[in-house]
């Protein structure tokens, strides 16, 4: 995920210097590496604080309703689906947003990838493709990313968003015959 980190960080810096945008919304590091902060930066001197990664997961949304200025903001399939409401419900208008899309793999729940490592806390988690290296004091563990990711990641439909300016990678292949309701069989 350090390569969509140094995508968007390069996408908002052109952003700001074309004067395309007011304010861009991301993500930045939390106190906690399963908690990325929601952030808005003014600038193309604040773009480093800019961050993706598979705790990715609070609704960005939020931060757009009513606004008037010119938006930058990162779109995974869910929040893409989500500005899509906004639009429809003129909360915001379309030519004021410029969408970076983040073609995803799924947002970890961090419950249950705490439960799997009984040690100590956990300080950081690195993705490495299709596996989470969970560092904490005195241990590091890898474990399969699909073993721990949201519920509904597992059965969603949408890994690519639906609406965008432009991409930070590739799309990923989407699930055409994900069962809707597995939790139930």
């Amino acid at each position: 995920m350090q390569e969509y980190t140094v995508k968007i960080r390069e996408i908002a810096k052109r952003l700001f210097k074309e004067d395309k945008i007011d304010f861009f919304i991301g993500y930045e590091k939390g106190t906690n590496p399963f908690f990325p902060r929601p952030t808005i930066i003014s600038g193309p001197d604040e773009v480093d604080n800019l961050i993706w990664n598979s705790n990715c997961g609070l609704n960005l949304c939020n931060y757009l309703t009513g606004r008037k200025e010119r938006i930058g903001i990162i779109a995974n399939g869910c929040t893409s689906r989500n500005i899509v409401n906004h639009i429809l419900e003129k909360q915001i208008t379309r030519d004021q947003l410029y969408i970076v899309g983040i073609p995803c793999t799924g947002i970890i729940d961090y419950r249950m990838l705490q439960a799997a490592v009984e040690e100590e806390e956990i300080l950081e988690v690195e993705e490495q493709k299709d596996n989470l290296k969970v560092i904490g004091n005195g241990f590091e563990k890898s474990l399969k990313k699909e073993d721990f990711l949201q519920d509904n990641c597992l059965t969603c439909t949408y890994h690519n968003p639906v609406i965008y300016d432009e991409m930070v990678g590739d799309p990923v292949e989407e699930a055409s015959d994900s069962p809707s309701y597995k939790d139930l069989e």
